[in-house]
């Protein structure tokens, strides 16, 4: 069993094999689970927060960053943004 160390690759002695067994499982189901939080988010917002179904704009460097508050253009985030507002509004009333 080849483990990849601090210092690069090594066969760990007989008596240590366990211990690097289960550090090694529980490595994998760390990055099995964060895989499956990054897929999950990417599929939730896959499609414009406004409601108009087309792809949400990200970052050409950072490829989880959403441009435009999840939505797919800047007129589209305006758009949510005033819908916002006119929701907000109508839901407060002076008298609450």
């Amino acid at each position: 069993m080849k483990i990849n160390g601090r210092y690069g690759p090594f066969s760990p002695k007989p008596d240590q094999a366990p211990y690097y067994r289960k550090r090694q499982r529980r490595q994998e189901a760390t990055r099995r689970q964060q895989t499956a939080q990054r897929a999950a988010w990417l599929d939730k917002h896959r499609t414009c927060a406004n409601g108009c179904g087309r792809p949400v704009a990200f970052y050409d460097q950072i490829h989880y960053a959403l441009r435009y508050s999840g939505c797919c253009s800047a007129e589209c985030e305006a758009e949510r943004e005033r819908r916002g507002i006119e929701v907000g509004a109508d839901s407060l009333s002076p008298d609450e």
